[in-house]
């Protein structure tokens, strides 16, 4: 990872404990108060609310372990980083989550059997108003702070808040009514509160699990076609298949196949892999590890066909001109290895004391021998470089 990165990686680590930390010294403050405002104003609303502030509080500190974590780079034991350690924080927000929502859907369901049902009072009333006002305030900025960095252990704790502020919309809709005489309203904003938790964990249990099975999907649909254009957009990638981008926490991990004219050298096949690699990294602040495989032309997920190695095709050359002054001197190999064959490459060092007709007859001859002795063989061309210097 280039030292940019590294830097930013920590910028964003400090960015991140910053909000936590301020949401926590928050949800201190409004656990307590409406724990406090639904035990003593009677509102099992808000008793439910001040439980899921006090939730908050847990998953703040895991958010702010995972981060700290997940800051680190590279190592011996963890050659893709520590990403994925973001992500297992979001898990676990969304199971506290659904943890949280069946709790208090318990605890509902049991005041709704109970007949004796005394409306709550203003206290409860005043607290659900002011954890609404304080809770949206953390929630936007949580969010803006983990849209800037792609911190989605942020994001996923700043919906955490949100879906705080929507429980105490919630209660004071059910202690509104209460209040207003239909003291049932109370247990029911409850139940709401519980579903609309519920609703908000799992959406991000399921969201944490895609990233978990390195699921395309947990990729934005705008990155991966930024991530698309930008492969075709590398001289000399003539196409692009099993393009996979994989989510490791904030990180990015792309493996690609692109297809480069299938008679270039090695070096040049290679050269343009680096360059898809280089663009990728330098343009795209989340991809930290590109893998490209380069093809000579389609195959997406077909078996390619294994045609005679090259060891074979050199055992066969050197058998047909062991015997062969005019073309004992091969200077060089090449295997063009594509979807109907091979087309096999030979380059010979001559000299010219010999006559031309007879050389190139006995290049003819070889031809007709390999394609004989070998099916894999489609074609074979023979060129020839001149070693008698006074004839060059």
């Amino acid at each position: 990872m280039t030292d940019s990165k590294q830097e930013v990686r920590d910028e964003r680590y400090f960015a991140a404990r910053r909000v936590t930390l301020i949401s926590v010294a928050l949800n201190i403050i409004l656990s307590v108060g409406k724990i406090f405002a639904g035990m003593v104003g009677n509102s099992a609303a808000m008793l439910a609310d001040g439980i899921h502030s006090a939730s908050d509080l847990v998953t703040d500190g895991v958010v702010l372990i995972a981060m700290r974590i997940a800051k680190q780079g590279v190592d011996e034991e963890h050659p893709y980083g520590h990403g994925k350690y973001e992500t297992l924080a979001t898990l676990f927000v969304s199971v506290a989550l659904v943890g949280v929502a069946i709790g208090i859907a318990i605890d509902a369901w049991d005041r709704l059997l109970n007949p004796d049902l005394t409306p709550p009072t203003y206290l409860a009333l005043g607290a659900a108003v002011i954890s609404i006002v304080l809770k949206e305030i953390i929630f936007q900025y949580s969010y803006r702070v983990g849209k800037k960095y792609n911190a989605k252990a942020i994001i996923a704790n700043a919906w955490h808040h949100r879906s705080d502020a929507v429980s105490s919309i919630a209660a004071l809709i059910g202690v509104g009514g209460a209040m207003a005489g239909y003291p049932i309203l109370d247990p029911l904003a409850a139940v709401a509160v519980a579903f609309i938790l519920g609703k908000v964990g799992f959406e991000l249990f399921v969201e944490s699990l895609h990233e978990l099975t390195d699921s395309k999907s947990a990729i934005d649909k705008e990155v991966q076609e930024k991530i698309s254009n930008m492969v075709y957009a590398v001289d000399g990638v003539i196409s692009a298949h099993l393009l996979n981008p994989r989510g490791l926490g904030p990180d990015i991990r792309v493996d690609v196949h692109v297809v480069v004219d299938g008679y270039l050298s090695v070096s040049e096949g290679h050269q343009i892999a680096e360059q898809v690699r280089y663009h990728l990294m330098q343009e795209l602040e989340a991809v930290t590890d590109v893998l490209v495989h380069v093809d000579p032309e389609e195959d997406h997920e077909e078996q390619v066909e294994l045609y005679a190695p090259r060891a074979r095709l050199q055992s066969l050359v050197d058998e047909f001109t062991k015997d062969s002054p005019l073309l004992s001197n091969l200077d060089r190999l090449t295997a063009h290895y594509i979807g109907s064959g091979i087309l096999l490459e030979l380059q010979f060092a001559i000299d010219l004391t010999y006559p031309m007709m007879l050389i190139r007859t006995e290049a003819t001859q070889l031809s007709e021998k390999l394609l004989a002795a070998e099916n894999d063989i489609n074609e074979v061309k023979v060129g020839f470089i001149v070693i008698d210097k006074n004839r060059v």
